[in-house]
This record gives C-alpha cells, sequence and structure tokens, in this order.
C-alpha cells in the first residue's frame, strides 16, 4: 500500500464514521474521596537489594522500628528463607522481621540511582524474590509519570498534558481497586506507566497534575479504562481486535483522529505518522526465524524458508487483523497486536514494529520473497488516546476534557477527590 493508499482508506473511514456518532451518557454526580497511596514495584531482584537516603531514616516492619539513622546513609536487605534481614552499611546495625520491611526517610529514598518520595516497601513475594515497593501519594506518582508518558510538547499544547495526567491518574486509581489483594498496585515500565520518581520531573508536567487535581474520566458509572499510545497514524484501534481478553467497552472501540469537519489527521505532525521499512527475503526470514516461536509458541522447526507475506484481513480502522507468513514448510498466521512482535525491525534490541497500520509490498524473486516492504502509519497499539493526536488537539485550541472525550466517545471528566 502506498501512502497515497493508506490515506484512501482512513479517508473512506472517515466517511463510513460520519453518521455513526452514538449518545454520550454523562457520568454521575458522586461523593468525593481522599488521595489514595498508590504502590509501585520499582525493583524485583533475587535475594538483596540496596536501598540509599538522604535525611534521617527508619526501617520498620507492622510499627515497630527495627534501627533508625539521624543521617542519610545506605541499607541492606537480603532474604533469609521468607523472612528479612535488614543492614544499615555504615555501623552494621541489623535487624529482621518475618513481615514486610518499611523504610521511612525524613528525605529522599533511592532504588538504583532513581530518588523516589514516599516509603520503600520490601517484600518477599510468592517466587521468592524481594520486591522493592515505593508507596506514595497518588498525586505525587503522577508528577513521576506524566512527564515520561506525554514527553515535552511545549506550553502551546499545555492541554494535552493535562489530558494525559487525567488519563494516568484514571489508569492508576482502577488499578489500584483491582490490584487490593496484591503486594502492588503497578509497575514502574511500559507493562503499566513509566515512572521514573523525582528523575525528569518539569514544571509543565507538574503543574497540569495540580490543574487537575483529582479528576478522573467515567463512562457510565465506571472508571474508563484509559489505554493511549503514541501515535495512532489516522484512526485509533479497536480494543476488542488488539486485545480480545480484555474488557472493552464502546468508548474504546476506535475513532478517527480528526473532527467533525474533517481536515488534517490530529497526529499528522508525528515523527512517525507515516513509515516505511524494506527488508531482503533473506534477511526478513532470519528475523521470522527468531521472532515466530518466541511470540506463536510454535517449534523452530515449523518455520521454513520465506517464500510471501500476505495481508488476510482488516479490522475497521485499517489494521491488518491478520497476516499470512508462508514459508517452505507451511503457513503461518498472526493475528493483532502480536504482528508486531512477529515482524520486528532489530530482535537483538527489541525494537518492533510501529504498528499494524500498514500494508506489504512484495517483491518476488525466482518463486520466493526477494524484497518485502512494510508500508504503514502510527506507532503504538493504537487503543484510547492518541498521545501526539492529543498535542494535536491542544495546540488547535481543544481543552483538555475535549480531547478526552474525543479519543474515549461518551466519556466524561469527574473530581473524586
Amino acid at each position: 500500500m502506498t501512502r497515497r493508499t493508506l490515506i484512501m482508506i482512513i479517508a473512506v473511514l472517515a466517511l463510513t464514521a460520519a453518521g455513526c456518532a452514538g449518545p454520550r451518557p454523562g457520568a454521575p454526580s458522586g461523593a468525593k474521596g481522599k488521595e489514595p497511596v498508590i504502590r509501585v514495584l520499582v525493583l524485583a531482584t533475587g535475594a538483596q537489594a540496596t536501598i540509599a537516603t538522604t535525611g534521617g531514616f527508619r526501617v520498620t516492619s507492622l510499627g515497630a522500628t527495627l534501627l533508625s539513622s539521624e543521617q542519610g546513609g545506605t541499607v541492606t536487605v537480603q532474604r533469609n528463607g521468607r523472612s528479612l534481614q535488614v543492614r544499615l552499611d555504615s555501623n552494621g546495625q541489623t535487624g529482621g522481621s518475618d513481615e514486610d520491611l518499611v523504610i521511612e526517610p525524613s528525605g529522599g529514598v533511592s532504588v538504583g540511582g532513581v530518588w523516589y518520595s514516599g516509603t520503600i516497601r520490601a517484600h518477599v513475594n510468592a517466587s521468592g524474590a524481594v520486591e522493592l515497593i515505593n508507596e506514595l501519594p497518588l498525586e505525587t506518582y503522577l508528577e513521576g509519570v506524566v512527564p515520561h508518558e506525554i514527553g515535552q510538547p511545549g506550553a502551546d499544547a499545555y492541554a494535552s498534558v493535562q489530558a494525559q495526567a487525567v488519563a494516568a491518574r484514571t489508569y492508576a486509581i482502577s488499578r489500584i481497586h483491582m490490584n487490593r489483594d496484591r503486594s502492588f498496585d503497578v509497575e514502574a515500565g511500559v507493562a503499566d506507566q513509566v515512572y521514573k520518581g523525582r528523575d525528569g520531573q518539569n514544571r509543565l508536567a507538574t503543574s497540569a497534575v495540580r490543574d487537575t487535581r483529582g479528576i478522573v474520566l467515567m463512562y457510565d458509572g465506571k472508571l474508563c479504562e484509559t489505554y493511549y499510545s503514541a501515535t495512532c497514524g489516522g484512526h485509533t484501534s479497536d480494543v476488542r481486535t488488539v486485545w480480545p481478553d480484555r474488557r472493552s467497552a464502546p468508548y474504546l472501540y476506535g475513532a478517527l483522529d480528526r473532527d467533525a469537519r474533517g481536515g488534517d489527521a490530529f497526529c499528522i505532525a508525528a515523527r512517525n505518522f507515516r513509515w516505511r521499512y524494506a527488508f531482503s527475503g533473506r534477511e526478513l526470514g532470519a528475523i521470522l526465524r527468531q521472532t515466530i516461536p518466541v511470540a506463536l509458541g510454535v517449534s523452530a522447526d515449523r518455520v521454513g524458508d520465506l517464500v510471501d507475506v500476505r495481508v488476510e484481513g482488516r479490522t475497521a480502522s485499517g489494521r491488518v487483523k491478520r497476516l499470512d507468513i508462508v514459508t517452505s514448510r507451511g503457513t503461518i498466521s498472526v493475528e493483532g497486536d502480536r504482528i508486531r512482535r512477529v515482524v520486528m525491525l532489530d530482535v537483538q534490541r527489541g525494537r518492533i514494529l510501529p504498528s499494524t497500520l500498514f500494508d506489504v509490498e512484495v517483491i518476488m524473486s525466482g518463486g520466493r520473497a526477494g524484497r518485502v516492504s512494510f508500508v504503514g502509519g502510527g506507532n503504538g497499539h493504537g487503543v484510547g488516546m492518541c498521545q501526539n493526536g492529543a498535542i494535536g488537539m491542544a495546540r488547535r485550541g481543544y481543552s483538555y476534557s475535549m480531547i478526552l472525550e474525543h479519543y474515549y466517545p461518551g466519556g466524561s471528566v469527574q473530581a473524586t477527590y
């Protein structure tokens, strides 16, 4: 598919969707609560971990103080069976408990060189690994999330940073509710939301968090699943085709990345709005022999020499629903977001295909694929808010609530505390 063909597909989708707008129920009112504390897994290690502090601190277990210091320093936490031992490295003080340990600093606390607010809880999980969990107020957590998720788009796109803050807050609160029985609510990486504590915080993101304090996105009386990704390429994805096993709702069925008057997609200025990657047949075949067994659980013996690559179905957003990889030992079908982890750009560095919004151009040679090009657009799974689209909307004068209501149709903002 050429760039022109890709644009035509999005244009047809725009005409189809124009008459499909449904009712937009408002969020019900409810009693406001208190700001919650969130538990963030920042490290899971084999048997031992080191934690640094600035200023005085104490180490407690079930509220009882095991050791303390009036000065900053490092403590080493070590697993001993199902128990935890702690040592103050400066003077050799030790303590231990069969329960979790909590490092309570008067200043900052550091794990792996990253500085955090709040406390650090040490916990032995079911597999025997030592987990270090940062416990802190939700709004403080968000100040360490938003700048790493939306970047620094500038003051002219401030509404997009506010929208990111609301989306991140909504996601976090939903995980707090969902994971009550676990030792932590969210992880600090891409499995949930990228969180780097105090590192990399900036004024714009901090202001956006504070200006939207306590505000979440609701749909039909429930918290929205506020998924988001970098660039949708012109149309967001339907969650049912990306992650069929996850909870779905009408606001995640996909939407055009433009307003009702038409015009360019909101994310048109994004670096990966359109892209092209080409491989020789031999190069792609070598990649597939590494990725297919891992991504699909298929025996490596089933992956023969590459013969052809075919698109065998598309979703309503134009994304590839099924990709057939024809090899000398049979055809292997890949569906949904797994396609991106099969057609990898760099296996060693873990670089996956930017999105599933693409077409395939195959030049045959001697009855087999001699050269294969993937021509597409977007970056990420495409479900929910398009971050670069949000930036584009903000620069066109849309408010953060309008941005959220565009990417989560039928959702509405509400203050929870």
